[in-house]
């Protein structure tokens, strides 16, 4: 379902199933944890993607 949305609870019971499975980390090495860690390209994979369009014409 393209309108779905996480939930404040949901988000909550898998933070208390990290933490009982002692998956914990000090407070200055926390980091978000991402369902997508890769959401965009870097600038060199958009320009070699650019290029291998248009059969490698630099532009």
């Amino acid at each position: 379902d393209g309108d779905a949305l996480p939930h404040a609870l949901a988000v909550a019971h898998a933070a208390l199933r990290a933490f009982r499975a002692g998956r914990t980390v000090p407070a200055d090495q926390a980091a978000p944890e991402y369902v997508r860690d890769k959401v965009a390209q870097t600038t060199a994979e958009r320009t070699a993607a650019r290029a291998a369009q248009t059969g490698g014409a630099k532009g």
